[in-house]
């Protein structure tokens, strides 16, 4: 699987791009950067309309404020099925829009996801975990070949995301941790921070104790 982080400047989201049949993002950012985004993908020969599915792992501005620039290049948005009418109601709060300053704007989702979904990019497959409580519907992609996780805001490199934001739950976050840490995980691609090559267990089983 070849990866490359293309984002994440600011006040932006990690953005992650998947290289394969079909070329993927994981969070498109505030949108702000997108000319360094787009400026990056240019670096690997590919423009905006290359990018043929984008997956949120949540519904938070930082996340997916960029997706509109993705969606008038022709790309589907995909996110968890709980989450899908925000986005497409341009809904404000829930989002964090209105706390980062900005209008959301209708998003259009073409693609709903729900736990056990499996994306067949191609050569590798993601496999969809819902993981509530940083969002009621915040997801971690899962290529279990690999072992890669592409955790969104659920779990950082030692740490968790916030649960005191609009529907999050803590105690939900700590039944998601400890079903991330069934897995046999090697890397670990957070919406924020550093990201690990290796260790990925370890370090969810850091998070976990961080919150008990």
């Amino acid at each position: 699987m070849e990866i490359h982080q293309i984002g994440g400047m600011g006040l932006d989201s990690n953005i992650y791009l998947i290289i394969d049949k079909v070329v993927t993002l994981i969070d498109s950012g505030t949108g702000r950067n997108f000319k360094m985004v787009r400026q990056n993908l240019s670096n690997l020969g590919l423009r905006p309309s290359d990018v043929k599915l984008l997956i949120n792992t949540h519904c938070h501005f930082d996340h997916v404020g960029g997706n509109l620039d993705f969606l008038k290049a022709g790309c589907e948005i995909a996110i968890h099925e709980s989450e899908a009418d925000l986005l497409r109601r341009g809904d404000g709060l829930v989002t964090m829009a209105q706390f980062f300053g900005e209008n959301l704007g209708p998003i259009e989702v073409a693609r709903e996801l729900h736990e056990g979904d499996r994306i067949n990019l191609g050569k590798f497959v993601l496999e969809v975990i819902h993981t509530p409580g940083h969002t009621q519907g915040s997801i971690c992609l899962h290529e279990p070949y690999l072992g890669v996780l592409f955790s969104g805001d659920t779990v950082f490199c030692g740490d968790v995301g916030r649960t005191d934001l609009p529907t999050s739950d803590g105690a939900a976050l700590v039944r998601s941790l400890r079903k991330l840490a069934g897995l046999r995980l090697r890397s670990l691609y957070p919406g924020h921070g550093p990201s690990a090559e290796e260790d990925a267990h370890e370090l969810i089983l850091m998070a976990l104790e961080s919150i008990r």
